[in-house]
């Protein structure tokens, strides 16, 4: 039942995208890339313009999911997403690299690579100088350090090959790169219409080599949507929870587990005004210290116009308890660790709330005529404690 409600979702998913693409393929005649560095206080320190030669990117294809750029080790930017051709229609990975001043050193294009089934993207620098744009399906795209195809791997399939591991089955939850250069891919491993579950915690090198795997039973209810691995060799994990009485909505669940996996406590979110119907989003979790930290975005229910959402930070101590809860007014209020793995998270909404208006009008005005649309794609922390923003502008016919 679940692998055919999955395929009919996608197949929904494709038919949307092609109607949405094709519809707005036909408004507009080119489209730029923009690149923007600020400073730790929000000061623009340059503005990058980079052109988009035989691309029209989609604004279907323009979220963040699809687009993302991590810093390299140069101080200059990453940049993978996916670009569609205008005049083919057809769909290529593009990879660039630019220098400390935005300015491209390479640019290239890996024809036939879809978004489709997997549009979340992470660029990533390794230690000997070369790239990895890593799909959320599990297929790895390397590159040397001039931009140079060195092939792909799909560090699913050691993971489906050992210990009998259902493939259709299994769920990413998160992808990080470890120190060593290798990665760990957590995975859910299970049947979600029942109770119960499993973690699948697998350690593999960007060619796909796996180097290790632990199954571990973990007892979680329906929906959960966020893992983390805590100190005490248990894991913090955060679903939506269904408020139904008057003046709830959609909440967050937090749930914390021992090393037998067994539930220990947990807590529920929710910061909108209770006199309205709410949702509420999680974003991120991590630990530290002596509790744990949790980002989340609230905002009334209300289905006629727009209203605007809160990001809300919490620090709970190890027991659970709530021990503080504040709105993130801008950028400089964001946690460190939520900028991590190469951008913003990809479900973040009305992100640029958080960036001064004059920042976003200078993107969408610089070195631009015919008064472009400027739509942010992501943003990142970079080495100097300042902030780099990706987003693409778009003239119209």
């Amino acid at each position: 039942m679940k692998t055919n409600t999955f395929i009919i979702i996608v197949v929904c998913f494709f038919i949307l995208f092609a109607l949405v693409s094709g519809c707005i393929e036909g408004y507009f005649k080119k489209t730029e890339t923009v690149l923007v560095k600020l400073d730790s206080q929000e000061n623009i320190q340059w503005i990058s313009v980079i052109q988009n030669p035989d691309y029209a990117t989609a604004m279907a294809l323009a979220r963040p999911q699809f687009n993302q750029f991590t810093q390299t080790s140069d101080n200059g930017f990453f940049v993978a997403g996916y670009y569609s051709n205008r005049s083919s229609g057809y769909t290529s990975l593009r990879i660039f690299k630019t220098d400390s001043r935005g300015n491209p050193i390479w640019d290239e294009k890996l024809a036939g690579v879809e978004s489709m089934g997997e549009p979340t993207i992470s660029p990533v620098q390794w230690e000997d100088g070369g790239y990895s744009v890593i799909l959320s399906g599990g297929r790895v795209y390397n590159f040397d350090s001039a931009g140079r195809s060195l092939g792909v791997a799909n560090i699913q399939d050691p993971i489906c090959r050992t210990n009998g591991t259902v493939c259709y089955d299994l769920t990413p939850v998160s992808l990080t790169q470890n120190p060593d250069g290798s990665l760990t891919w957590i995975q859910t491993n299970g049947n979600f219409s029942t109770s119960q579950t499993s973690l699948v915690a697998a350690t593999l090198t960007r060619n796909g080599t796996l180097l290790t795997k632990e199954i571990l039973p973990l007892k979680i209810s329906t929906g959960v949507t966020d893992f983390i691995r805590t100190n005490d060799d248990g894991w913090l994990s955060g679903k939506g929870y269904r408020d139904d009485a008057p003046g709830g909505g959609n909440e967050i669940l937090i749930e914390k587990t021992n090393a037998s996996s067994d539930i220990i406590w947990d807590t529920v979110l929710g910061a909108c005004n209770k006199t309205a119907s709410c949702n509420n989003d999680l974003i991120g979790m991590h630990e530290s210290g002596d509790g744990y930290d949790i980002v989340y975005q609230s905002y009334p229910q209300q289905s006629n116009e727009s209203v605007p959402v809160d990001t809300i930070s919490v620090r709970l101590d190890l027991t659970g308890h709530i021990i503080r809860q504040d709105k993130i007014s801008d950028l400089s209020g964001r946690h460190v660790w939520i900028f991590a793995n190469g951008g913003s998270r990809a479900d973040f909404s009305e992100q640029s709330q958080k960036i001064p208006q004059k920042v976003l009008d200078s993107a969408a005005n610089a070195n631009g005529t015919n008064n472009p649309r400027f739509d942010l794609g992501s943003f990142i922390r970079t080495a100097d404690g300042g902030y780099a923003l990706l987003g693409t502008r778009y003239y119209w016919e």
